[in-house]
């Protein structure tokens, strides 16, 4: 047989590996490195008529143009040129125009005769044959070609243009037209032909009719493209739609067509199936010599690798022969450096150690014959020896007794199983633990009273899920493997067991453990972790709540933590106004378009309840008492079972109402959590209000000092009110934050407020000042930041003071040398201080208006003013000049 060769075998083997892969190989590179080309080469011959086309396309736009320039020229001169009378001229003046350009045969222009109302040529007359193309011009008002066609005079083939000349109204008053040489475009086409036809691709033009157009001569070497086959078919009818492949006569043509729109042509272009891939099937032949090749190779190199490795196998085979006839001093003589050498080494050693240990067995065969003789001898004396281990077994015995007691007491289950699961011996402990009795228990399989087994190595750090892979229990020893056991009462037990496998002759005939009740333990952690994540859910919301000032945002923030974190349908918060209602001021989740937007009465909901009592409310029993027409709507939606009110109270005082609607009853863990949010957002609402109030305070403050700088002066009154609402408003629209627009509007208050420093002569002087006198004025800003400095204002209101009068390009007062850029805020103050100066009357002016004061500003933006605060009040007043005008006539509030 031939493959009871080891050598065959291993040729047979490496030939299939070896062509196997290079025959699939071979066939996918075919399939698909041929389907690759093709569609390449197609791709490449597409966007090449495309080109072309476009080519064409622009061929005609050229002439177009021209004709337009010529047209345009036509119209300048025309008033030199004495209209019909002059007609003579216009004819010589189209002639020469015509001899300047090479493609141009004649120019000529159509006129309306006013007497006649129709339109006649101005010199000779016209080809009668494309009389009907003029007139569709003068119908549409378009630029028109006509098909290719003979030319009577020159007996050369042409194309006419017709362009109608249109007066200030739009009316056609003439038509220019000319006849073009289509001699002209033929290197076009004598590049499609040189690129195509060498392909063996059919190029054809198809008009708008679906006709093959022929405009060349049959001399002409393009005219050898069109295949006679193709004259009489209606070739446009044929390449309708998108198809791709098209068959004529028997035959399946590649079809690739792109429009010239000038003309109203198509450019068609088919190759024959067969003749494209005739020349790409070579790579077949080519694929099939690689192939067979390749296969030779293989053959070859299979032939050469089968005899290294038969070679020493069959040393090994005959050293086997010779160990077997007993001949121990046989040695294979093969020493290569590799695994055939180190097995034929190994081969020699150990036939050499055969020969020593047969050696030794046959001395020891020898003694063991005189032992014989002793083990008789022997015999007798075990004989005598029985009682002694009579006696050692009933101490044994002793021993299992006082075993089974200590098993039987301890605290712990002790149990035992067979290879088949089934339970073999357990102890007392099952009736306290799962309330079986120990019968009940014996012979029973073990997994009926497991609801989840698992295992956690602390060493590994993994955890390894054993219920679906009871085996494993078999496959090893276990420590610490947790179950959940199903009492006879159908409660669930969760205990903590340790295995040992246990062996008979090497054979598992069963394992026993040792099983721990750590119920009360995992209950325990189970509340560690409850307890953990309501600290988490509280910190998160805490956070939050620590993130803004702003009251409704803040609301806001914890509705939506709520509803996020309990994934509840409706959370809302309601505040207690002075003539107790509650005012909703947030609300989240998806009931959120049907909760009630108005104020809700304390005496007519439920909501009253917790506010009158101040306690927790918990509404689960819908009745008509307490469904009013606040929560109809909500608990009608079917979404809600469970309401809960938790009113917000702080220093005694509530505030109003956190309402959560749940699908179940809320947990005692949710109660605490939400109980901590409404304190929480209590103590929040209630320091927010205490700000605002120390806010308005401090604000008082500020404008009492700004009034009593504006009463030194009349014509002043009202001007840092004024410029801190101005500069508030221009901070806000350029996006700042909260806190600083606050601040740049206290900076408007108290800009100037450095002319306490500034005597009144000067300050309320009606004249012109002296230079004296202005330096004295330019002080103010310092004197203001001297006041201020130790009052803890910060940085930006310091900043507004000092240097509102510092100009964008840092000139200005005070001279500052060590200033390398205004500060922004000090650029707001400055714009909303000069607006209002300039909107304001003084002792020495009148007022200019907003509009006025406006244009000054932008006048000066990028030298004394910072272009994107003026860009800013430019665009507040645009988009709401009310504001900004109701400022100016402000004084204090």
């Amino acid at each position: 047989m031939i493959f009871n060769s080891f050598k065959k075998k291993l040729i047979s083997a490496l030939i299939l590996l070896a062509i196997i892969p290079i025959v699939i190989l071979s066939i996918v590179v075919n399939l698909t490195v041929k389907e690759q080309i093709i569609n390449q080469a197609i791709d490449i011959r597409t966007q090449f008529v495309v080109n072309k086309a476009d080519e064409i396309n622009r061929w005609f736009s050229d002439k177009e143009k021209t004709l337009q320039t010529i047209a345009s020229d036509y119209l300048a001169h025309k008033k030199e040129m004495d209209s019909v009378i002059g007609s003579g001229k216009v004819s010589s003046y189209l002639t020469n125009l015509a001899k300047s350009i090479d493609y141009f045969l004649d120019i000529y222009i159509i006129i309306k005769d006013e007497e006649k109302d129709d339109f006649v040529l101005l010199a000779d007359e016209i080809d009668i044959r494309i009389k009907s193309l003029y007139d569709k011009v003068l119908k549409t008002g378009d630029t028109l070609w006509s098909q290719p066609y003979e030319d009577l005079k020159t007996g050369k083939m042409i194309l006419t243009v017709f362009m109608p000349i249109k007066d200030e109204t739009g009316d056609i008053k003439e038509v220019i037209g000319a006849n073009i040489f289509i001699k002209s475009i033929e290197d076009i086409f004598e590049e499609l032909r040189n690129k195509l036809v060498a392909d063996g691709f059919i190029v054809s033009i198809i008009n708008s009719e679906g006709e093959i157009v022929d405009f060349l001569d049959e001399s002409n070497k393009f005219a050898s493209i069109f295949d006679k086959d193709l004259r009489n078919l209606n070739l446009a009818a044929l390449i309708d739609g998108n198809n791709e492949k098209i068959s004529i006569k028997d035959k399946e043509y590649f079809v690739i067509k792109s429009d010239i729109s000038k003309i109203g042509w198509k450019l068609v272009c088919l190759v024959d199936k067969d003749v494209f891939f005739g020349n790409i099937m070579g790579l077949n032949k080519y694929i099939i010599i690689t192939v067979i090749f390749t296969i030779i190779f293989v053959i070859l190199l299979a032939s050469l690798l089968s005899n290294q490795f038969s070679k020493p196998l069959q040393e090994l085979k005959k050293g086997t022969i010779e160990l077997y006839k007993g001949n121990y001093d046989y040695r294979i003589s093969i020493y290569k450096n590799d695994e055939f050498g180190q097995l034929a080494k190994a081969f020699n050693r150990t036939i050499e150690e055969l020969g020593k240990s047969y050696k030794r067995l046959s001395e020891q065969a020898e003694i063991l014959i005189g032992n014989n003789k002793q083990l008789q001898s022997m015999n007798m004396e075990l004989e005598a020896s029985y009682e002694q281990l009579q006696a050692m077994a009933l101490e044994l015995n002793e021993s299992e007794e006082k075993y089974r007691l200590l098993v039987e007491n301890m605290n712990d289950l002790v149990w035992a199983i067979d290879s088949n699961y089934r339970i073999t011996f357990v102890n007392d402990q099952i009736k306290d633990m799962l309330k079986y009795d120990k019968e009940e228990a014996i012979g029973t399989d073990i997994r009926d009273f497991l609801s989840k087994i698992w295992y956690f190595n602390s060493k590994e750090g993994k955890s390894d899920n054993l219920n679906s892979d009871f085996e494993k229990l078999l496959e090893s020893d276990y420590d610490s493997v947790q179950v959940v056991l199903i009492s006879k009462n159908g409660k669930e037990v969760i205990g903590e067991v340790s295995t040992r496998r246990i062996f008979d002759k090497g054979e598992l005939i069963g394992v026993h453990g040792v099983l721990r009740d750590i119920t009360e333990r995992k209950e325990l952690y189970s509340q560690i972790i409850r307890k953990n994540k309501e600290l988490s859910t509280i910190n998160k919301i805490s956070k939050n709540l620590n993130s803004t000032m702003d009251i409704n945002k803040l609301l806001k923030m914890v509705v939506d933590d709520i509803v996020d974190l309990m994934k509840i349908p409706l959370c809302t918060i309601r505040l207690l106004t002075e003539d107790d209602k509650l005012k909703l001021m947030a609300y989240s989740g998806e009931l959120m378009d049907i909760v009630w937007f108005d104020e809700i009465p304390v005496d007519e909901d439920i909501l009253g309840e917790a506010i009158k009592k101040g306690d927790i409310i918990k509404l689960s029993n819908f009745t008509e008492e307490n469904i009013s027409k606040y929560n109809k709507k909500i608990i009608e939606s079917g979404k809600v079972n469970c309401i809960n009110v938790i009113p917000l109270i702080a220093r005694e005082k509530i505030l109003g109402v956190l309402t959560v609607t749940t699908k179940k009853e809320i947990d005692e863990s949710q109660t605490t959590i939400l109980t901590s949010v409404a304190n929480q957002v209590a103590m929040i609402i209630e320091n927010i209000n205490l700000y605002n109030g120390l806010k308005e305070s401090y604000l008082r403050t500020i404008k009492t000092l700004a009034a009593a700088v504006e009463a030194k002066d009349k014509y002043t009154e009202g001007h840092s009110y004024r410029v801190s609402k101005y500069s508030y408003l221009i901070a806000k629209y350029m996006g700042l934050p909260s806190k600083i627009c606050e601040e740049v509007e206290i900076g408007g208050i108290l800009h100037d407020i450095g002319k306490i420093g500034i005597k009144d002569s000067i300050l309320s002087k009606p004249g012109k000042l002296t230079e004296e006198e202005f330096n004295e004025i330019k002080r103010h800003p310092t004197i203001g930041d001297r006041i201020l400095q130790n009052v803890g204002f910060s940085d930006v209101v310091m900043n507004a003071i000092k240097y509102h009068h510092k100009r964008y390009d840092l000139k200005g007062y005070p001279e500052e040398s060590k200033l390398e850029e205004l500060p922004l805020e000090a650029c707001i103050v400055g714009v909303a201080d000069a607006l209002d100066a300039m909107a304001s009357s003084r002792s020495y002016r009148k007022a200019m208006s907003i509009e006025k004061a406006i244009e000054e500003l932008i006048k000066n933006k990028g030298t004394q003013f910072h272009p994107d605060v003026v860009d800013a009040l430019v665009d507040i007043y645009k988009n709401n000049p009310e504001i900004v005008i109701e400022i100016s006539k402000s004084y204090c509030d």
